[in-house]
């Protein structure tokens, strides 16, 4: 008995493993694999579906081409409408395929071949359409997006959408920030819809980013590119300027070394704005406006040196008739006003500072190293520049 069971159970083994073999499904690949979409007129088109057994016989229907001699289509072994010729190697090889000499708007949609391989019939298709341009991209800003003398201001989430319609197939799109990649996690997921237009479903893709916008983004440009088959090289870009409005940002200290005994001097300090603030100076109870002089002070209007950056000068041109130790410098724009008190410190001999406590007359000639270093500086550039230190 137990023979007999030995004996079945390796009969059912074996069959097991033959009938796989002996009913197995021929595998079917098609080139191209996924739909694909050409340049109207496109020449020598190529459709091929391969098998990995010999086929015995191979029909193909093709699209504009209804007046095929079988239902199922053309036989490539008897002959092939006009515009198309055969393509692939031979049936034997697995290979069975078209070449169109000319795509036409007409002629796209599905190819089909039906493939008869062991005596059945299997069917493989392959879709192709015409690439259609997509119209030109547009970037958009969120209506809640708080704007302000002509910019954006700071310190808020800004939504901005780019919208590229009416492509096929549908456009990339990809996003930077001042010609580097965006930060993905900015990125939200691309949105897809399609629109039926002369018979043709055309796509439309959208996506948006989000970015919260400081001061330190004024000047710095988003881009939006499009890329699509139909552009080729020429993708499209639209630029958004990111003009970011903020008040004078604030300087916690500002310190800068003393003013010479005599000569002129001038207090260099830097602002960081947007819109261009005006200045206002104060110094021993005068008050200077920007463009002004009292006395031996003049009062330069602020010079731009960046995108928000801009550099306000105070010149003293007699420094031994006064050498104040302590400036007040008051900046206004539309957003806002910031004061910066600016106080003069003695360099020592040993490079250390320490604070100039009244305007009287320091002997910076007396051969400490590192005052003599500055004034030096400052003589080879023809006036005393008071440098802001942080």
């Amino acid at each position: 008995m137990w023979q007999h069971l030995h004996l079945y159970i390796a009969a059912c083994t074996i069959y097991g493993l033959l009938m796989p073999a002996l009913g197995q499904t021929p595998h079917i690949e098609t080139v191209p694999a996924a739909k694909t979409y050409y340049r109207a007129r496109e020449k020598n088109v190529d459709l091929l579906c391969r098998a990995d057994k010999p086929i015995e016989r191979c029909l193909v229907r093709i699209p504009g081409y209804p007046d095929a001699p079988e239902v199922d289509g053309y036989d490539v072994s008897v002959g092939l409408p006009n515009g198309v010729s055969y393509y692939g190697g031979s049936l034997a090889r697995g290979e069975c395929g078209v070449r169109l000499a000319s795509l036409r708007a007409d002629r796209i949609g599905k190819f089909v071949c039906v493939l008869e391989i062991g005596g059945q019939r299997h069917e493989a298709a392959i879709e192709y359409g015409i690439q259609v341009e997509p119209q030109p991209s547009v970037l958009k800003i969120s209506k809640q997006t708080a704007f302000i003398d002509g910019g954006i201001r700071a310190n808020q989430l800004v939504k901005a959408r780019c919208v590229s319609r009416r492509g096929l197939p549908a456009a990339n799109l990809t996003w930077s920030l001042d010609n580097g990649p965006l930060d993905a996690a900015l990125i939200q997921p691309l949105e897809s819809s399609e629109e039926l237009v002369d018979g043709q479903l055309l796509q439309t893709v959208q996506q948006e980013v989000h970015i919260y916008v400081t001061p330190q983004d004024n000047g710095k440009t988003l881009v939006c590119e499009t890329q699509h088959s139909a552009l080729g090289k020429k993708n499209q870009r639209i630029i958004l300027p990111l003009n970011v409005k903020f008040p004078p940002e604030a300087i916690p200290h500002i310190r800068i070394a003393e003013l010479p005994e005599s000569g002129s001097a001038t207090v260099n300090i830097t602002i960081h704005a947007n819109p261009q603030p005006t200045t206002r100076w104060r110094v021993n109870g005068r008050v200077l406006n920007e463009g002004e002089t009292v006395d031996m002070y003049q009062a330069f209007i602020p010079r731009q040196t960046g995108a928000s950056e801009y550099v306000v000068l105070l010149k003293n041109s007699d420094c031994a008739l006064e050498r104040s130790s302590m400036f007040t410098l008051e900046a206004s724009n539309a957003l806002g006003t910031q004061t910066y008190v600016i106080r003069a410190l003695k360099v020592d001999d040993d490079g250390g500072e320490s604070l100039v406590q009244d305007n009287s007359v320091v002997d910076d000639n007396s051969g400490g190293g590192s005052a003599f270093w500055l004034i030096s500086v400052w003589t080879f550039f023809c006036s005393v520049i008071a440098t802001r230190l942080l």
